[in-house]
This record gives structure tokens, sequence and C-alpha cells, in this order.
């Protein structure tokens, strides 16, 4: 008797990542069923490609309606960290609280035995580690989840360029194939941040000082801002400005037009909320950190301050520009993700 093939459960958005990727599991003899998970409102067209994707490989489409629950967990917590004076990533918390959470328990519901999407990510023995095409890797994203959840989950594109998906899809004739990128926060329309926020966000205007106090300008509201910016602070006179501290209380933006202001840089910082993926280490530990998804890894001491590892003080061995309360920190070994948290 034949064995049963293993079956996946594949988040399918309707971009040519996952699409390509429900055409490697096909391959590699797993039965894939496909999954679309709505979020927002202007999914609409993306499950129609995810559609046209799945009836070309033969594969069974199930559509999951999320919105109310994302809007609740991801837009309303974006909205209410910039109210706060931070500026989060809200696809590190969509991951493992709303996309590999449904998929698994999709999983479940269907009998299947893993998930999979089209991240640019690997897994190893319940381990993350970077993906080949270290251009698009997205592991950074990724290290909210766990191991219990990394065992049973499926990164296919894991071991591909991003060209190599891109002709992969067009060798197999795929409706998506010239499809263009997704844009980094699904539910901002276009890439202007204040136009989104102003529609949730009520303005308060308010003065701009530099780090000597004196009176330079008005902001157009403080959850507008974040720190380090100099594009859109719209100061003439001896710019550029750059943007240092946001004195929530008084209601006060600070900047500073030197470059090498020392308040620009940090010795060190606080990480809360870490998710530890690999969990034998020892502390001090001496290893790699990301503060920005694009950033190279620095160098740093992670010692904890609390007793279940769940916030530490990084120091680092160089200070650092653009430390941005609310951003994720990303610790790493090599290629591999050991955790991260949020900056404090």
């Amino acid at each position: 008797m034949e064995a049963k093939k293993k079956k996946v459960i594949l988040g399918m958005s309707g971009g040519v990542d996952s699409s390509v990727a429900a055409s490697l599991l096909q391959k590699s003899g797993f039965e894939v069923v496909g999954v679309f998970l709505e979020f927002w409102k202007t999914d609409n067209s993306n499950f129609d490609d995810a559609k046209k994707v799945a009836d070309l490989l033969g594969i069974t489409l199930h559509k999951v309606d999320a919105k109310d629950e994302f809007k609740k967990k991801i837009v309303d917590h974006f909205i209410s960290e910039y109210k706060s004076g931070r500026t989060p990533n809200p696809c590190v918390l969509c991951n493992p609280n709303m996309k590999f959470r449904i998929l698994l328990n999709k999983m479940f519901e269907l009998e299947g035995d893993f998930v999979a999407t089209g991240h640019y990510a690997k897994i190893q023995e319940g381990r993350l580690f970077q993906a080949k095409d270290k251009r698009k890797d997205q592991s950074y994203f990724l290290y909210g989840l766990e191991k219990r959840q990394l065992e049973k989950i499926l990164f296919p594109l894991g071991d591909h360029t991003k060209d190599e998906i891109r002709k992969i899809a067009l060798d197999l004739n795929l409706p998506v194939a010239q499809k263009s990128e997704s844009q980094d926060i699904c539910f901002v329309l276009g890439k202007d941040f204040g136009d989104f926020l102003k529609k949730y966000i009520k303005s308060e205007e308010g003065e701009i000082l530099d780090t000597h106090e004196k009176v330079l300008g008005k902001h157009t509201g403080l959850p507008f801002y974040t720190i380090g910016q100099r594009k859109g602070i719209n100061l003439g006179g001896d710019g550029p400005y750059y943007v240092v501290e946001k004195n929530i209380s008084k209601n006060e933006l600070i900047v500073t037009n030197d470059p090498e202001d020392s308040r620009l840089t940090k010795d060190e910082m606080i990480v809360r909320e870490i998710n530890w993926i690999n969990e034998n280490l020892s502390f001090p530990l001496k290893k790699e950190v990301k503060i920005r998804y694009q950033s190279d890894p620095i160098c740093a001491t992670i010692e904890p301050i609390e007793d279940n590892l769940k916030k530490c003080r990084v120091k680092f061995d160089t200070p650092q520009k653009l430390v941005t309360p609310g951003q994720s920190a990303v610790f790493c070994d090599g290629h591999e993700v050991l955790g991260g948290g949020i900056i404090d």
C-alpha cells in the first residue's frame, strides 16, 4: 500500500513567493492545502490571485476571515504604540500571534502534518536560521516563533534566491509571476505612514526645540516622528535636523543639526518581551544584534535584568545611532537567530 502523503497547510497570499512555495512543496511529495488569511479590507484582489494559482496547481484553497481580530490585535496596537511615542514593527507581532497561530490551528482542524509560508528563512531541528538570499532574508520578522511552533513549520524558499523564485514562476506560467513586491506593512496603503496615522490619531501641534532648548518651529504631532528621523521635519536655516528625543509630557520635539551629536548614539539599550528560540545559552552572552531589519549585525553583550530572561540589558561594543524604542532587536549567532525582543 502506498504511504499516505504528508499534508502541508500553506499560507497563500496571492504573491509570487507563496505561489512558488506551493509548487515546490508538491514536487517534494507533499499534499498541499492552501489557506488565504484575510487580514485587511483591501485583500480581495490578492485572494483572486491566490485562487487562480490554487486552481492551476490543483490545490484546495480555504479563506479565513481574520479582519476583526487583526484590527484589534495588530492595527490597534500599532496605533497605540505610535500614540505612546514609540515606533512599532507590526510584522513581528503578527507572525506569531496571528499568521502562524491561525495556520497551526488550521493544521489541527484539517489533520495536517505541517504548515508552510513563502518566507525567506530556514529551520533546522526547531531552530531558526537566515535564508540563502541575504537581501530577501525575513528571519528578523520571525524571532517571535517558539521552538514548538518551528518544529511544525516549513519554509520552502529558504535555499532559493528571489531571482530563482521568479524564474520558477515564469517557467510554470503562474499568473502572478510578474507581480510586484508586497508592501512592508499590509494595512498602510502607499508609503506615507503619516497619512495613515492621521486617520486614527488626533494630532496636537507643539514646539520643536534644539538641544539647547531654543525654539526652532512647530511640529505637527509627536506620533508622526521617529528617533533619528531627518526628512519631514521642515525646518530651514542651518539644517538638516535630526530627531533626538520626543518629550511626551511637554509635547516637545527635540532636534539637532549635528549628525555627530552624542544624543543620537547609545552605548546600550533595554530589550523587553524577549523570546529565546535557542534556550541553550549562557549569560552574560556575547553575540550579535540587529536593531533594524536592514541594519548590519553589531557585536554586543547581553545581560539579563529579570530571572526569566524576558528583559535584558544590551551593551554595544561600539555606540550605535538610531536605537529606536518600539523597534525589534534580534540576537544572532552567525546565521542562526537566537531570539529577539522590543527595544524599550
